[in-house]
């Protein structure tokens, strides 16, 4: 009985002292993922300003100020002969990915039959070439052109798809749990999504990312260790829910609904659609966001978050709404960290994926682009 008595007391003691340091790990911020500016954060805004007043031909024709019929006709010409151009050109860009990614381009060529947009193709090109090193792209495309192509050509390419996927996350068991959940949720996402006026697709991936980070960092021994204590998770303000909102984060949304004043408010009309049926709103928020039958709540203050966000920068004059790997990135970092500018970083909390390193912000973005998905979340922007 000595011995038992000891057993238990000695076990006690370490179980103590386990939930102890973890207690003073989260309330010292030892839990928390490194956050850091993404090592492509220049070039994501680079890339930005060369798209931000890019024209499709179609539009262009649009502008047309000729006078007289003949100039007028000349003028449509012109036009038509640049869309000509502009399609081979975009023919052949996804042509030359082919070569060295037919697995990625095959969903680019997708999005593009879809789209018909040359800026989309850009920006999903772009997030590929992250990846992928492809040094004499711009080389082979012109003698693409040169040599000429044409839609039966790119879909002979895409009869078997060779190449391994260049977004190697996408290949993992813990994706397809992560896609098969977010397919079920898809209602919710674009019932959230329409009530905040935000992107369903932008929520997905900010989504995701919180999903891959539980799955791939440390952080998820401590969501098992405290997640089951509810005391502690609300007193602590640990994050919340599928897409992991703070407490202090959650108040905020809601406190900015409210205020007129605010950089972030959203107008009468969201002001009370967050609005509590009981008095005792700390638990009845906490079992919004925690609610692991029916996610709808936490969709809704993530997509409320996002509203705020784009809000807050358009009326300094810099809209976001088509950056997300901005948008994600302030997610991640929280409001005080969210101030307008000509130049954001981009980056966020760290996160080791099968031996690649990513940032918030940058693993949001490839999702975007990356095409996975599109028949659930099409793209918007």
């Amino acid at each position: 009985m000595k011995k038992l008595w000891l057993i238990l007391v000695y076990a006690f003691a370490i179980f103590g002292f386990v939930m102890l340091t973890g207690f003073l790990a989260v309330m010292f911020g030892l839990t928390d993922v490194a956050g850091k500016t993404d090592e492509h954060s220049a070039a994501y805004n680079d890339f930005a300003a060369q798209t931000k007043d890019l024209l499709e031909p179609a539009e262009a024709a649009n502008t047309t100020s000729t006078d007289g019929l003949i100039g007028k006709i000349d003028e449509q010409i012109d036009i038509l002969e640049e869309i000509k151009t502009r399609e081979k050109e975009n023919l052949c860009k996804i042509f030359v990915a082919s070569q060295t990614a037919d697995y990625n381009a095959k969903n680019i060529f997708d999005a593009y039959k879809k789209y018909s947009s040359r800026e989309l193709l850009d920006k999903m090109l772009f997030a590929l070439q992250l990846k992928k090193d492809m040094p004499s792209f711009e080389q082979q495309t012109k003698e693409c052109m040169d040599k000429g192509i044409d839609e039966n050509m790119l879909l002979a390419q895409f009869v078997e798809t060779k190449d391994a996927n260049v977004f190697v996350w996408q290949d993992s068991e813990h994706w397809r749990i992560i896609k098969e959940g977010l397919t079920r949720d898809k209602d919710k996402i674009n019932e959230a999504a329409k009530i905040a006026g935000t992107d369903p697709r932008e929520i997905a991936a900010i989504t995701i990312v919180e999903q891959l980070r539980l799955y791939y960092t440390q952080r998820e021994l401590f969501e098992k260790i405290f997640k089951p204590l509810k005391i502690l998770a609300s007193a602590n303000k640990m994050a919340w829910g599928i897409m992991a909102i703070k407490e202090k984060t959650a108040v905020q949304i809601e406190a900015n609904l409210q205020d007129e004043k605010s950089p972030y408010y959203l107008g009468k009309e969201l002001e009370n659609i967050l609005k509590f049926k009981s008095s005792n709103t700390s638990n009845e928020r906490y079992a919004r966001l925690t609610n692991e039958k029916d996610h709808f709540y936490s969709y809704l203050y993530g997509a409320l978050y996002i509203k705020q966000i784009e809000t807050q920068w358009q009326l300094q004059g810099f809209d976001i709404s088509d950056r997300p790997e901005i948008i994600a990135t302030i997610f991640n970092i929280g409001f005080k960290n969210s101030v307008p500018k000509a130049n954001p970083l981009v980056g966020g909390s760290t996160m080791n994926i099968l031996g690649q390193t990513y940032s918030f912000g940058g693993l949001a973005h490839e999702f975007y682009y990356s095409g996975e998905m599109a028949d659930v979340f099409p793209f918007e922007k």
